[in-house]
């Protein structure tokens, strides 16, 4: 009896061990290919077994430091690129409390134009056009795309150049083809025309279209546009100009006419705005009377015209208007000011002399002018999930938070562990989004992806504050206003802060000098004291 309890002992040990040896085997990938990367809620589902050293360190950081990766340092920042960017605690995936995980960037496809400078060699034209090329290439990089303009050295360079040489076209129709030439040696991506221009969100439809690739074995062009847009392949752009060739003749003026149709696949869209010849005259009468014997003059105009109708859509689009989070509201002011200047700036109505007009694709859109009610800009403590409201956030390093509310930078470690709550400012951000009772933790990755995810990217807009001013009336430095016409779209007219404020007609607020004392006192211990920011971070946990 006793041999046979034992054997059945053992058979359960030899069972149990073999179940634990084969997990331990398991391979445990650290990161996968950007191939094989999930997107969706997929991404969160294991795909293999944890190993058994998983099992028993669940929360186990890595065991070596990854690799210095290229382009991730600007001064004493530094990052690493990871699909593990959720993780809570970005020291446990880099082994380096001053080194963060940023998610990999989306790719930017490629949007081409072409660009042909004036043979009339007129100089104020030309700086127009450089401007015109400026705004061009500014709205489709804050959609999400790579703007390039092209030249007939790219035409140049296709295979099939020298064949459409052969043929002595006239030169508009010639012209035509070094377009499709340049654009076929380029590759894969969009092909627009330099008066096409994106005018609706950044989600909409037609962009995330875009932004997912071609399809292989046709040519996408949009109705009502002409040529104002094409996405297509390689290959099947130097098919269809192939084709073109073979019939190209001098009673032809368009290479769209020789294209054969069944290349072509026709899609609906009200998210462009195009520009072109006849739109202008049609739509914008007073502009082309007013300059129609100066067109250096008129392309400025036009630049102007269509940079308002970029701002005018962006402000469209969130007809509730801006919020600037504000949590800790009585010690926050100084804090948030560079934020409630970014706002005020982007509320501001565009200063053309046309701005009372709508974009050609929406002309029922609601202008901004001086005659228009002011856009209003909320301070709430909180974020909320509001699609109609853009919102700007501040975050703040835990020393410099302290210290503001602690009223001195005179901190130690004890007050900071004894006398301070834990994640104040994570927990009153997410307050509205998480409730009251979830743990730092799980706010910690709500926050991330509510700063980089695809949820709210267009929404929102998020900066820390130790590189900003930090003196009251000070503007947001032109470095930043220059980058951030380039997240927007659009130019950003900054102006002086008191000036605005007695136009407006606001009331003077409080001075906060000793606020901004304190703020200054905390960026010069940040900077030449970093281990005990160090340790307030640690202590906060604050510093995800």
């Amino acid at each position: 009896m006793i041999v046979q309890r034992t054997t059945s002992l053992l058979a359960i040990v030899a069972i149990v061990a073999c179940g634990l040896f084969i997990l331990s085997k398991t391979t445990n990938t650290t990161f996968e290919s950007v191939s094989n990367v999930k997107f969706g809620p997929s991404r969160y589902i294991p795909t293999k077994l944890p190993s058994f050293e998983d099992l028993r360190h669940p929360f186990r950081p890595a065991a070596h430091k990854p690799p210095e990766q290229a382009n991730s340092t600007s001064g004493e920042s530094k990052w690493f690129t990871d699909w593990k960017w959720l993780n809570p605690f970005s020291s446990s995936i880099t082994l380096d409390e001053h080194r963060t995980v940023l998610p990999p960037l989306p790719e930017r496809p490629p949007v081409y134009t072409f660009y042909e400078p004036n043979s009339k060699n007129d100089e104020a034209l030309q700086k127009a056009d450089g401007q015109l090329l400026l705004a061009w290439r500014r709205a489709w990089y804050a959609k999400g795309f790579r703007p390039v303009v092209l030249s007939r050295a790219e035409a140049m360079k296709n295979p099939l150049y020298e064949e459409v040489q052969r043929r002595q076209l006239d030169a508009e129709l010639e012209l035509d083809f070094f377009k499709w030439l340049a654009w076929g040696h380029m590759g894969r991506g969009l092909f627009a025309d330099w008066l096409c221009f994106p005018m609706a969100r950044y989600d909409d439809v037609t962009f995330n279209y875009l932004r997912t690739g071609t399809i292989p074995t046709h040519i996408t062009r949009f109705d009502k546009l002409d040529r104002a847009l094409f996405v297509a392949e390689s290959a099947t752009i130097n098919d269809a100009i192939k084709a073109a060739v073979q019939d190209a003749d001098d009673k032809t003026s368009s290479i769209l006419d020789l294209i054969p149709s069944d290349l072509f696949i026709n899609e609906q869209s009200d998210a462009l705005a195009y520009y072109d010849s006849s739109t202008v005259p049609t739509n914008y009468h007073d502009l082309t009377e007013k300059y129609h014997a100066l067109p250096g003059a008129e392309r400025q105009a036009l630049v102007e015209l269509i940079d308002a109708h970029l701002h005018t859509t962006f402000l469209n689009n969130f007809p509730s208007g801006f919020t600037v989070i504000k949590p800790f509201a009585e010690h926050t002011t100084a804090l948030v000011q560079p934020a409630l200047q970014l706002a005020k700036a982007l509320s501001k109505c565009p200063t053309s002399e046309f701005s009372g007009s709508c974009p050609p694709n929406r002309p029922t859109c609601k202008p901004c002018n001086s005659k228009s009610k002011a856009i209003p800009i909320a301070q709430p403590q909180a974020f909320k999930n509001d699609t109609s409201t853009y919102s700007i956030g501040v975050l703040p390093h835990p020393l410099t938070l302290i210290a503001l509310q602690h009223d001195s930078i005179e901190i130690d470690t004890a007050y900071i562990r004894r006398k301070t709550p834990r994640d104040p400012w994570l927990a009153t951000v997410t307050s509205e989004l998480l409730g009251p009772n979830r743990a730092g933790s799980s706010r910690a990755v709500t926050f991330k992806e509510l700063v980089a995810g695809d949820e709210f990217g267009s929404s929102t807009f998020w900066m820390t504050v130790e590189t900003l001013p930090a003196k009251e009336g000070d503007n947001l430095p032109k470095e930043l206003v220059a980058e951030l016409e380039w997240h927007f779209g659009f130019t950003i007219k900054t102006g002086d802060t008191e000036d605005d404020a007695k136009k407006s007609g606001e009331e003077p607020q409080p001075s906060v000098d000793h606020e901004y004392e304190l703020i200054s006192k905390a960026r010069d211990m940040l900077r030449d004291n970093p281990s005990v920011a160090l340790v307030c971070a640690i202590s906060q946990k604050l510093g995800i």
